[in-house]
């Protein structure tokens, strides 16, 4: 059976064979020099002759008057089509026109009956037949992925993503004229490096046939950048791709744009001084004022930034001073306050540094700078000049975000050599970011670097800042995506139950009316039967979209769904440390192996490693459920249909919000392909079908 979509198209090809025995040149080389776009057109005078081009967005027929909506770059505009103002053969063009069909028209411009500002047409030309009908409309988590895949679809019909990116545009020459008015020089080092340094993150690899080596993609131009200030250049800048091959989340895209500039005899006072005057430059380019928003706040950008000691912004906002605190209350205190992944092993510094990211970030709303940072996370920065222990780095925080990074450089080359070994050892001991001992840059050094300020930006973090926009999908033209067609070796789910004969032979009895009723027979926390009512249609959700992507996966929807259903049925008649695993034992005989596996897998304790699909995505969709949950019931609804995506991904940021929502177990959303955005939609929609059985 033909799909409706080959339908369409074939009648649009039929009408395109139509206009070519017509004689109509469907796909002509160029058009009338006179066009004029569509915004200058609306301004000049009623029966004023205009030539515009665009898309046609709507097509209506009224016998022998057809109106048609026509689109360009900077607006859109009326088109009136009359029979008796056209020959017999344009009419029966202008009949096999189509929604997304380009055209260019001359005509006069008039005012309907309506009111509305029309062109009548003297004369038109097909300039391209569109043989694939637009989408009429945007919903869903498929159209969601088909707005990052097809980003021209999403441009066409969403005239407010093309604002998005005019600004990014804007933004980005703001920064170049700004600089270059500063003394700056725009310069461009190499993207293949043969060592990679100036950022700690994972380099993507390549090998270079002609000269038979491995390369690496850059993962920051910085160590080039200051090899130019060595050499003479004193102010310069370059933006440029860097590429870090790590995770994907609402911040992060594995090819992102970067801004980094340097300035000999500078320090880290004045690079301050330079950033927020240049963000004011930027802010009036693309908002015409001092004054910016994030999120639901109203920054002013008018003022002088605040500078606040790292340790002075803790002890503001926490009320301990942790320069007198040892490692161990440092590490207590990271304990009380529920922080995730505490090593007692690091240094001082790196847990001093924990507290502020973890619990004090949030918080500042500013605009603010953090000065004066441990030296132990920031091996590129100048000691500071008083203060033992610390470096001259600053961050700006806007609205409870980062925007920006920078310091006073390192230019003490027997110092940064301490620096880099120290980061050799860090890797040698496991850290897989750690920095290289980069030699050839240790050299230039010892020629002899200036005083230097430096700073990084992000063009597509900067851009989510100025159009308050908060994945970064949304500002980047063509993010990085799952590749469409096809599965890939490591999607084919390989069985985890080869090694007993047993385990394949079991399969699923019993149906989830049975699940529910048992589950409600073992608990008399309704709280936690809903929880488990929640992970149920989670599975259910993540099932369909990995099923719909083309996932081989081991056990049925139902499987899935049942694994959710029971995964806590046990909590209240055994022991934490069994908990998950002693519902499977209960049941044995009526689930199959990947169901008891995958609800003994979702609690650390029993020890059962994580394996599965079914086990990534109920060790992580569980703890999505409470954060979900959590962020339903802070509006006065109180009502899941109030939640959206993105409440649930900025409640996710938000690091003192749910605590119990673990969001490293969240975030192992990614073992599944799945990036954090497209787990968070595919569990609130799941939720969202189940709202009454959840009282939400």
């Amino acid at each position: 059976m033909t799909e409706p979509l080959e339908l369409l198209r074939n009648e649009r090809v039929e009408k395109l064979g139509k206009l070519e025995k017509l004689g109509v040149d469907t796909f002509p080389p160029s058009y009338n020099p006179k066009r004029i776009s569509i915004v200058e057109a609306t301004k000049k005078p009623l029966d004023s002759a205009v030539v515009v081009a665009g898309r046609i967005l709507g097509v209506r027929g009224h016998g022998k008057i057809v109106f048609a909506d026509l689109s360009d770059s900077s607006g859109k505009v009326q088109l009136c089509f009359k029979k008796d103002k056209l020959t017999d053969k344009d009419w029966e063009v202008v009949l096999l026109i189509d929604r997304g069909d380009i055209i260019g028209i001359a005509g006069n411009l008039f005012n309907t009956d309506a009111g509305e500002l029309t062109i009548l047409c003297d004369s038109f030309s097909i300039l391209s037949k569109s043989l694939r009908p637009l989408p009429s409309e945007w919903y869903g988590l498929k159209d969601m992925e088909v707005r990052y895949r097809q980003r021209y679809l999403d441009l066409i019909l969403n005239p407010e993503v093309r604002t998005r990116f005019e600004i990014r545009s804007k933004l980005v020459k703001a920064m170049r004229d700004f600089l270059g008015a500063e003394g700056y020089i725009e310069v461009e080092t190499p993207t293949l490096q043969p060592l990679y340094g100036g950022a700690n993150a994972k380099p993507f690899t390549t090998h270079l046939n002609a000269l038979d080596c491995d390369l690496f993609l850059r993962v920051a131009d910085e160590l080039y950048l200051k090899r130019l200030v060595i050499g003479g250049y004193e102010r310069v800048f370059e933006i440029c791709k860097d590429f870090r091959n790590e995770g994907m989340d609402l911040s992060h895209n594995p090819e992102f744009t970067m801004i980094e500039y340097y300035e000999a005899y500078a320090d880290y006072q004045r690079m301050m001084d330079l950033t927020e005057e240049m963000f004011r430059k930027i802010c009036m380019s693309v908002h015409g004022k001092l004054e910016m928003t994030i999120g639901e706040k109203t920054i002013d950008l008018s003022k002088k930034w605040q500078r606040i000691e790292l340790v002075k912004a803790i002890e503001d906002h926490l009320g301990i001073n942790v320069l007198n605190e040892s490692k161990e209350s440092l590490v207590k205190f990271m304990e009380k306050n529920k922080i995730e992944g505490v090593n007692p092993s690091v240094p001082k510094g790196q847990l001093i540094f924990d507290i502020f990211e973890h619990l004090v970030t949030d918080k500042l709303i500013g605009p603010v700078w953090i000065i004066d940072y441990p030296k132990e996370v920031s091996p590129l920065s100048k000691s500071h000049r008083s203060k033992e222990g610390f470096v001259e780095r600053f961050e700006g925080y806007i609205g409870g975000k980062e925007i920006c990074d920078g310091w006073s450089e390192l230019t003490n080359p027997l110092e940064q050599r301490e620096r880099f070994e120290g980061e050799k050892t860090a890797g040698e001991m496991g850290k897989e970011d750690a920095q290289q001992v980069d030699e050839d840059f240790l050299e230039a050094m010892e020629y002899g670097m200036p005083p230097l300020g430096g700073i990084g930006i992000g063009i597509d973090r900067l851009t989510m800042f100025f159009t308050n926009t908060w994945s970064i999908k949304e500002v980047i033209l063509f993010p990085t995506m799952r590749p469409k067609d096809g599965i890939t070796e490591n999607r084919k789910e390989k069985s985890i139950t080869e090694t007993s004969k047993e385990s394949n032979d079991r399969k699923t009895t019993i149906s989830k009316e049975e699940a529910v009723k048992f589950l409600n027979e073992n608990l008399t926390n309704k709280n936690m039967v809903k929880h488990c009512i929640a992970s149920g249609a989670l599975m259910a959700g993540v099932h369909d979209f990995l099923k719909k992507r083309g996932d081989q996966l081991i056990g049925t929807k139902i499987d899935w769904e049942i694994a959710g259903i029971l995964h806590d049925a046990d909590a209240e008649k055994t022991s934490e440390d069994a908990q998950g695993a002693t519902v499977g034992e209960w049941l044995k005989d009526r689930l199959s192996f990947p169901i008891t596996h995958a609800m003994a897998a979702h609690n650390e304790k029993t020890g059962t490693t994580l394996e599965s699909a079914m086990d990534y995505a109920l060790f992580a969709g569980e703890k999505l459920t409470g954060l979900i949950v959590a962020s339903a019931l802070i509006f006065p609804s109180k009502k899941l249909s109030d939640v959206s995506t993105e409440t649930v991904l900025r409640r996710f940021r938000e690091k003192s919000f749910a605590k119990g929502a673990r969001r490293e177990n969240i975030q192992m959303c990614e073992k599944l392909g799945m990036t954090l955005e497209e787990f968070c939609q595919v569990g609130l929609e799941s939720m969202k079908k189940v709202s009454s059985e959840l009282g939400l």
